[in-house]
């Protein structure tokens, strides 16, 4: 038994491996963060992509005065190599305006929470001739 209680002892003072379980423990935490903060990142960028590809659209729309398929072609093709989901693009060209609504979900890679795996983005522009 007094065999037993120093070998416990003994444990309770050893700091080798202390180390490795404060990584096991911070670890996940860490990588959790760091994996959120790159996937928001990327959201950010697919919006932007998005907002710039509608508004040079709209804009050759206006001064070249392409017709509402030509505007669509347009936008989906500079969207293409952005978005593994669907994009749909609507065009109404009115009398005094060109208007171009783009529409897809975002699918984070990794979710950020259970309620947050995706975001519904829906970008506007509009110009008049």
């Amino acid at each position: 038994m007094r065999h037993l209680f120093l070998r416990l002892r003994s444990l309770r003072a050893n700091q080798r491996g202390a180390a490795a379980i404060e990584f096991a423990i911070i670890a996940p935490v860490f990588f959790a963060l760091l994996l959120s903060a790159v996937d928001v990142g990327r959201y950010m960028w697919t919006l932007n992509t998005m907002q710039y590809a509608i508004d040079e659209a709209v804009r050759a729309g206006a001064v070249q005065e392409l017709t509402d398929n030509q505007i669509e072609d347009r936008v989906i093709e500079a969207l293409l190599p952005v978005s593994s989901t669907p994009i749909t693009v609507s065009v109404d060209s009115g009398s005094d305006s060109v208007t171009v609504v783009a529409s897809s979900t975002y699918h984070f890679f990794f979710p950020i929470s259970s309620f947050l795996s995706g975001a519904d983005i829906n970008l506007r522009t509009e110009m008049p001739f």
